[in-house]
């Protein structure tokens, strides 16, 4: 089911303004029984659209948020790299003694570049409630059935709360970690879906606050609390 539902998503193109290359993931790289699912924000412009494989491009190397994020996830024993060696093309990606996370996108198409700039623009209001409007979040979810649901970066925190769960949160994502560092990692439920929820730091090279959550040892502790 959750090869099928993958093929569905590489093949839906209802945003007009989004990039229509990208492929569907390689199942062979996916860990269907992980207990940490990643929530991000759109897809990548070298990465999984292109490879098949989260986080890695065509070449098998990641991008700065994939080797940032690796460098949280390894501090509860989870990692970005697939479950098993997998091939991209000729290049071998071996996997780690680690547990892969699951990864998915709030919007599930590129982007693409901001006109007459180096970045990615990020996808609209319309692009993000067509995009929840299709469930293939919450399908990946009720097939994952992780513990621990993260949310990373500001977007995909904000969108989420907003689309999803309807409920308030801190204006200051800073001030929403730091919160649930000094109390607990909170628990939600989406229809048959129980898990706890996590909002964290972008991992961008770009972002200094994600350095700041990579030395924070309280927050660390609650989720091996969790799921260790």
């Amino acid at each position: 089911m959750l090869s099928a539902l993958h093929q569905e998503i590489s093949a839906c193109h209802i945003c007009p303004n989004m990039d229509w290359i990208k492929t569907a993931r390689l199942y062979e790289a996916v860990n269907c029984n992980a207990d940490v699912f990643i929530l991000s924000q759109s897809l990548a412009r070298e990465q999984l659209r292109l490879s098949g494989v989260n986080f890695f491009n065509l070449q098998g190397k990641q991008g700065t948020t994939g080797q940032n994020l690796e460098k949280f996830l390894n501090k509860f024993n989870r990692t970005t790299f697939p479950h098993q060696d997998i091939l991209i093309g000729e290049i071998l990606i071996k996997s780690k003694n680690l547990t892969p996370v699951y990864n998915t996108e709030l919007v599930q198409c590129y982007p693409g570049r901001i006109p007459g700039a180096k970045g990615d623009r990020s996808p609209t209001v319309q692009e993000i409630r067509t995009c929840v409007g299709k469930r293939f979040f919450i399908q990946e979810l009720s097939l994952i059935k992780p513990k621990l649901l993260i949310l990373m970066g500001r977007l995909s925190r904000n969108s989420f709360y907003q689309y999803i769960l309807y409920k308030s949160y801190p204006e200051n994502l800073s001030v929403h970690i730091n919160q649930i560092t000094e109390t607990e990692i909170p628990r939600e439920k989406i229809e048959t879906n129980d898990f706890y929820i996590l909002p964290i730091q972008h991992a961008s090279g770009a972002n200094p606050e994600f350095q700041k959550m990579l030395k924070n040892d309280k927050l660390i502790a609650l989720i091996n609390k969790i799921i260790n």
